[in-house]
């Protein structure tokens, strides 16, 4: 059977772990913004920016505008019917790709994301999220993802269907590595010799998940540097993009394996490149440039290469 006459579940696998995970980081940063807001001592010169910047379509203005607005932000974020990026309108589409998918997916994975999409549609949720509740909602949306992930990871089984998943996810996962890493790095003229101290990493670290593992593999300054190397190159490193590269590369592989198809040997050699690119980047004697230039070439390529997947699986145009 030729990739394009694949059926829509795989393309619901697809979009499904893609949507999922694109909350689970946007709420991982909030979250994580959200809490070092109470610090007022912190200076926080981005705010809310980089979420702003990378999860929603608001116009620059509008985002220099709000950045520091706490309250607006919860809820555009959250709930907002008009941000097709918000929680609600993702766990939505999220829905919709597990329904589509059902025969593919266990039942318990179907009640949780059933479950969140009830929660999401509370009609009380706005008015909680002004209230004291905020962070609780919040802290639970986090617990809820994390269940997600762990439902995954233990009820799913391993076929192409996981593959389709897998490979939705991780590009999502690279995407929002990458993205973050260019907000914090672009504020200082992606500057690798910098002495910014641990505190203006310590926002991004958190985002990834990647803070405890820095401080433990870590010693102190200069921090710059260092962070590149867990962030991109750290195979040891869940949110690196080399490791989430690894796992496409390994559900590629396996999508291929069987298969003779000139379309099929195209793709897989296109990805090969791009991983290559990030792989034998020698991060000990990148410059400020060279570093901006492999972060908007990494996220320009697996762009290219998501389009062109769904392209040869989906038969997009």
């Amino acid at each position: 059977m030729k990739p394009n006459m694949l059926s829509r579940v795989a393309e619901g696998m697809f979009w499904l772990d893609r949507y999922m995970e694109r909350t689970d980081g946007m709420l991982l940063t909030l979250n994580t913004f959200y809490i070092l807001s109470f610090d007022k001592e912190m200076n926080d010169s981005l705010g809310y920016k980089p979420l702003l910047d990378y999860y929603t379509d608001l116009s620059p203005e509008k985002i220099n505008a709000v950045q520091y607005d706490t309250n607006f932000v919860l809820k555009y974020i959250i709930c907002d019917n008009q941000n097709h990026n918000s929680v609600k309108n993702l766990v939505i589409k999220a829905r919709e790709n597990a329904r589509g998918s059902q025969d593919k997916i266990t039942k318990e994975l179907w009640e949780h994301i059933n479950s969140l999409y009830h929660f999401m549609n509370s009609p009380d949720l706005p008015k909680q999220l002004e209230s004291s509740n905020a962070l609780k909602i919040v802290t639970k949306l986090n617990k809820d993802f994390l269940l997600y992930n762990g439902i995954l990871q233990v009820t799913m089984p391993r076929g192409l269907g996981w593959c389709f998943s897998g490979i939705g996810k991780h590009i999502e996962r690279c995407l929002q590595t990458i993205s973050l890493t260019q907000a914090y790095f672009s504020t200082i003229s992606y500057n690798l010799d910098g002495n910014e101290d641990l505190l203006y990493w310590r926002r991004l670290l958190l985002s990834l998940s990647g803070y405890e593992m820095y401080l433990k593999s870590y010693s102190n300054i200069p921090h710059n540097r260092k962070v590149v190397q867990q962030v991109i190159f750290n195979r040891d490193f869940a949110h690196s993009v080399i490791y989430n590269l690894d796992l496409i590369d390994t559900s590629l592989n396996y999508l291929f394996k069987d298969n003779t198809l000139s379309e099929a040997r195209t793709l897989n050699n296109q990805f090969g490149r791009l991983k290559s690119y990030v792989e034998y980047t020698d991060y000990h004697n990148l410059n400020n440039h060279q570093l901006e230039e492999v972060l908007n070439n990494t996220k320009s390529q697996l762009n290219q290469f998501s389009f062109d997947f769904s392209k040869l699986f989906f038969s997009y145009t």
